[in-house]
């Protein structure tokens, strides 16, 4: 659908100069839609009836040759004049004495039946831009209208209501903000499912914190308060040939046990999981954790190695049982494990003794590569159609916080999105990528031929298009996956950038990025260009040296990288660490949103540094689309506003 975008600023003023009237432009479906109705008339008169007009859009709207009319014929209305950029248009019927001091815009003669009508609003050529069939609110007795609660949104009865305010002659808001207006985002912890599409060609994001609605265009609201366990479970459900997935990491038991499940159902599943460091403390608990859910999964849901219902896992670096017998049987493992049979291998640069249940990428006969860099991807490919992606891990910690809030389904994680495609052209770019890394593209992985890291070459496809939508992928590293990004910046983007991110220690991003903001690559110069640049980080390295935030808000750095002196901006950006519950885990980039000028919006499980660019194995999407970018930006104002931001 069509959508009315901003008329670029310059042209704006470059006409007006030439122009004495309004500049207008043509409408679309829900630019301008039948806002509330006094279908009952006022306290004064049951023929003091009026209906108000709204313009969903950031212009104004010609009205001329338009029209309100019923089906029945009564009543019929002409329209005309401009309806002001997010404002109301009031019609009041026979005289403008039917709403008390407040002026109408247009009178119009005819009554509206008490039981129903259908209206329909249309433009100069007959096209549909707006209709309401019946009365879904609204009380004869009180004198209460009719208000739509969402003015993005369709009118059907969910989206009526009774007005609450009380005006002169009765309950109603004319030429006013409604009063039951949705703005529920961050108010509610309800589940949002508002688009969602399973036919070919779908983009779908799911988003785990809340959004803002208003921001909305038409029929365009956001998911969010997701579950986003509950969404892949889904669509691993509905898998009915194969199943690949790579995560950085794995603790979700009912995810584990639907693979399971699903692997017993004769469905092929391949697994790649990122081997971390063992001896880093950090890591200890949670690895130890990991390896006992994908035993699980290599042993099957029989619990024996080498029978059909096994799941193959791979990694970056070979992974040894948890042998700690109480914790193997408090997950389900038998307490003995010599069916792995033990081995010393190298790893690295030492040798490491143990039971090896999974295999890894081999550097040479018995030696591995360390486990120090990360398989940092967390994408699933399910029956070579559907690509599910994003900034989430499969872990307790990044969507629920604990594991009390992970019985009670309280998603109390890090802030986290989620986009699935349903594309067989996208998917089989993601299994080149797959299968690089497994080494073959059959069900068992070739650990001579795999291939991670900085070892993987740039072999898949970049740019497709998916039902008219232009998508790029691009996979870390190898690909110059941030390159492009710097590119984007510097030669697509005309009016505004926004973004939320976890770790940005990137330079060529954030020089680009100064120089559209005031005009200059130096330390400490430039002028306002009016470009608008708003962003989050993640309070945890809101102030660390090497983060863009330092430059951005115009610090100096208590160090500095080599060869990278801290460039500090002149004019401070409207830059916010985050105030969320715990971290703020996404990576997402939006260009040009809500314009004419290819909004788009970059998302994956890339963070914006050396590691995330040229070292760890990621993916990233970057999708033309100003729907999905709209999207985007409902979750973006929601984490802005809580940052302390103001959203204009």
């Amino acid at each position: 659908m069509n959508k009315l975008k901003i008329i670029p600023i310059v042209l704006s003023l470059i006409l007006s100069m030439c122009i004495p009237n309004v500049i207008t432009v043509n409408a679309a479906e829900g630019d301008v839609v039948i806002n509330e109705i006094a279908w009952m008339g006022t306290n004064i008169s049951s023929n003091d009836e009026w209906i108000e007009l709204y313009n969903n859009t950031n212009s104004p709207i010609s009205l001329d040759g338009w029209s309100l009319n019923a089906i029945d014929g009564t009543p019929s209305i002409q329209l005309s004049g401009t309806i002001a950029a997010n404002d109301y248009l009031l019609l009041e019927r026979t005289d403008d004495f039917t709403v008390p001091n407040i002026t109408a815009d247009i009178i119009y003669t005819g009554a509206l039946s008490n039981t129903r009508e259908n209206l329909e609003l249309r433009d100069e050529k007959n096209n549909l831009v707006d209709v309401v069939d019946d009365w879904y609110a609204g009380d004869n007795n009180t004198k209460t209208t009719m208000e739509r609660i969402n003015s993005n949104s369709a009118s059907i009865a969910s989206n009526w209501s009774n007005s609450s305010v009380t005006y002169t002659v009765g309950y109603g808001t004319p030429n006013q903000l409604n009063s039951v207006i949705e703005s529920i985002g961050c108010n509610t912890n309800d589940e949002r499912l508002n688009n969602v599409s399973n036919e070919a060609g779908a983009i779908n994001v799911y988003f785990n914190k809340c959004a803002l609605e208003e921001y909305a265009n038409f029929q365009n609201q956001a998911n969010y308060n997701i579950n986003l366990e509950d969404r892949l479970i889904q669509r691993l459900n509905e898998a009915t040939t194969v199943i690949d997935m790579a995560a950085y990491e794995i603790n979700l038991p009912k995810i584990v046990d639907t693979l399971i499940l699903k692997a017993n159902d004769g469905v092929d599943v391949r697994f790649i999981a990122d081997s971390k460091d063992a001896d880093d403390p950090s890591n200890l608990e949670r690895f130890e954790l990991m390896r006992l859910y994908l035993e699980k999964m290599v042993r099957g849901l029989d619990g024996v190695i080498g029978t059909s219902d096994d799941i193959q896992v791979f990694s970056d670096s070979p992974m040894f049982v948890v042998q700690d017998v109480t914790k193997r049987i408090e997950y389900g493992l038998p307490s003995d494990f010599s069916d792995f049979p033990e081995v010393t291998v190298q790893v690295g640069s030492s040798d490491q003794t143990g039971h090896m249940f999974v295999n890894a990428e081999q550097k040479g006969i018995d030696s591995y590569y360390s486990p120090n860099t990360q398989m940092h991807n967390k994408f699933a490919i399910i029956d070579e159609k559907w690509v599910f992606t994003g900034s989430w891990n499969y872990t307790v910690t990044g969507l629920y916080g604990t594991d009390e809030n992970m019985v009670n389904g309280v998603l109390g994680g890090n802030q986290q999105h989620v986009v699935e495609v349903n594309s067989a052209e996208l998917a089989s770019i993601y299994e080149v990528e797959f299968n690089e890394m497994w080494g073959s593209s059959t069900l068992t992985p070739d650990p001579v031929n795999s291939d991670f890291n900085t070892r993987k070459t740039d072999n898949t496809t970049h740019s497709i298009d998916i039902n008219g939508t232009t998508v790029e992928v691009y996979f870390s590293s190898g690909d110059n996956a941030l390159g492009r990004v710097k590119d984007i910046i510097k030669n697509e983007a005309e009016y505004s950038t926004y973004f939320t991110i976890f770790a940005w220690s990137d330079q060529p991003i954030l020089d680009e990025l100064k120089y559209k903001w005031e005009g200059s690559y130096s330390d400490l110069q430039g002028a306002l260009t009016g470009f608008d640049v708003r962003g989050v980080f993640d309070s945890s390295y809101w102030s660390q040296w090497w983060s863009a935030s330092v430059d951005m808000t115009g610090r100096t750095a208590s160090q500095s990288s080599n060869g990278n002196p801290n460039n500090r901006w002149a004019y401070s950006a409207p830059v916010f660490q985050d105030n969320e519950s715990r971290k703020l885990h996404s990576k997402t980039m939006l260009i040009d949103v809500d314009t004419t000028s290819d909004p788009t919006v970059i998302v994956g499980s890339t963070n914006w540094s050396e590691n995330g660019n040229n070292v760890n194995d990621e993916n990233l999407l970057i999708i033309h689309s100003d729907e999905i970018t709209n999207q985007f930006l409902q979750e973006f104002n929601a984490r802005y506003q809580n940052a302390g931001g103001n959203i204009k």
